[in-house]
């Protein structure tokens, strides 16, 4: 966060620096969270298509989802250059999924059968909020972790679709646990981890230009500099960057498939040892049969995918629809009971205070309660106005409302004007405003019809 804005975008107003060269600086982390984010989402295609059989309905989901994605990230980013408020893009996200859920709960699986219709809505209401907030947080301090979920989805997921198809999971389940990773799947998940240091590196040194820039930085400069202000990574850091990306790359990899499952399910029962084992012959011919099916197979499982996916969204909707009528019938009794029950609490608190209170500070709370009760009556403060003018204005108007005359509103008043002004308190002051105020208070409370009762529960005070 720029020192002493508040504000933590990439922009800043009040810096020395002029707002091209902010842009300047802000250009490095922008291309490296978009190269990043498109050399995942290559990887995440090149698998996709590199897995056989390759149809139409594919190439028009991975082309809604460049769409969403990209699109997505650019607004985002762009709200992050207008200094549009994180809870915004969240409350923009949270509605559009939400109209999500709920055009699949209404009944939309039907129309969601055609492909390019599924491709656009699941692009644009589910996919796009995930890439604006990406977006957004990739250039706001303190975000960029946040950031990272977006391209790491894309890249996890071209390295499972990757393995799964070319035979990782069956090198995996022969006991082989390193057997799982290939070339090609460390190709897609060492350079994103590298990808993801080099974005971090780049994101903190931007925060630092600003921060050595901003308008109350305890390291601005006192003579004013050319160029940009980004610290540089030397070679030796570089070098360093490389090694701890290699470094966690390989430990990510080493360490993930000790974490899958290596035996059995609870529903699978243990495993049978009794059966006869199977010859070099067999394992042939059943590997030429499920390669013969695997086409079959192939060409239906991103169909069956979205079919599972649409109907898992459709129960989803249900509950998402159920969760929000009862977050709405909660803010709507939260609304209606917070300045009834503001108001219980305030009054019980003036008028018998759990601590014990100053002489001065007990007459200012009980004078308080004067001016409640007065205000229920129809006579509001005004500011700056003294204890005596108030009362001076509610002495007509509480003739009016009842019979009871309201003795010692005058005298009280003065004492409490005495107080404010630093003038010295009585011995019988507190006494005397403590026994007043509550009886002014029940006084004008039990002389309100209900419509003006209901009024003053729902009055700010």
């Amino acid at each position: 966060m720029s020192a002493g804005t508040g504000w933590n975008g990439p922009l800043e107003f009040a810096s020395s620096l002029s707002l091209w060269a902010q842009l300047n600086e802000a250009l490095v982390p922008v291309v490296t969270y978009w190269l990043w984010v498109g050399f995942a989402f290559a990887c995440f295609c090149i698998s996709v298509l590199l897995e056989g059989n390759v149809e139409m309905q594919d190439l028009v989901f991975l082309g809604a989802f460049a769409v969403g994605t990209f699109g997505g990230l650019a607004l985002g980013q762009l709200c992050a250059f207008l200094r549009v408020r994180t809870w915004v893009l969240l409350a923009l996200g949270a509605m559009m999924w939400t109209v999500f859920f709920v055009f699949l709960a209404g009944g939309g699986t039907a129309i969601m059968n055609n492909d390019v219709v599924a491709a656009i809505v699941i692009a644009i209401l589910f996919l796009g909020p995930v890439a604006m907030t990406g977006g957004l947080w990739s250039l706001e301090t303190n975000r960029s972790l946040w950031s990272t979920w977006l391209p790491m989805v894309y890249t996890v997921g071209a390295a499972l679709v990757w393995i799964e198809g070319h035979g990782g999971l069956s090198r995996w389940e022969s006991g082989n646990k390193f057997a799982i990773w290939d070339l090609v799947g460390l190709g897609f998940f060492v350079p994103s981890v590298a990808m993801f240091l080099v974005y971090l590196v780049t994101r903190e040194t931007h925060r630092l230009a600003l921060w050595r820039r901003g308008p109350t930085a305890p390291l601005r400069p006192s003579v004013e500099e050319r160029g940009v202000s980004r610290p540089r990574v030397t070679l030796l850091g570089f070098a360093l960057l490389a090694a701890l990306a290699v470094g966690v790359a390989g430990s990510t990899a080493l360490i993930a498939p000790y974490l899958w499952r290596t035996g059995p399910s609870p529903e699978e029962g243990p495993e049978t040892t009794g059966e006869r084992a199977e010859t070099e012959r067999e394992k042939q011919a059943r590997l030429k049969r499920e390669a013969e099916g695997q086409g079959q197979e192939e060409s239906g499982r991103l169909e069956e995918l979205v079919k599972q996916g649409v109907e898992a969204a459709k129960q989803a909707g249900g509950t998402v629809c159920s969760v929000l009528s009862v977050a709405l019938l909660a803010l709507a009794g939260a609304l209606l009971a917070y300045r009834p029950v503001k108001r219980l609490i305030v009054l019980r608190h003036l008028r018998d205070p759990v601590t014990d209170v100053a002489p001065t500070a007990r007459i200012d709370q009980c004078w308080r309660l004067v001016e409640i009760a007065l205000g229920d009556a129809g006579v509001q403060l005004r500011a700056g106005e003294d204890a005596a003018s108030l009362a001076r204005r509610a002495a007509p108007v509480l003739r009016e409302l009842s019979p009871v005359e309201v003795h010692g509103l005058e005298d009280v008043a003065e004492v409490a004007d005495r107080v404010r002004f630093g003038l010295g308190v009585g011995p019988d002051d507190v006494a005397v405003i403590e026994r007043f105020s509550k009886w002014v208070l029940d006084t004008v409370w039990e002389r309100l019809d209900d419509k003006a009762q209901i009024a003053a529960m729902y009055r700010g005070i």
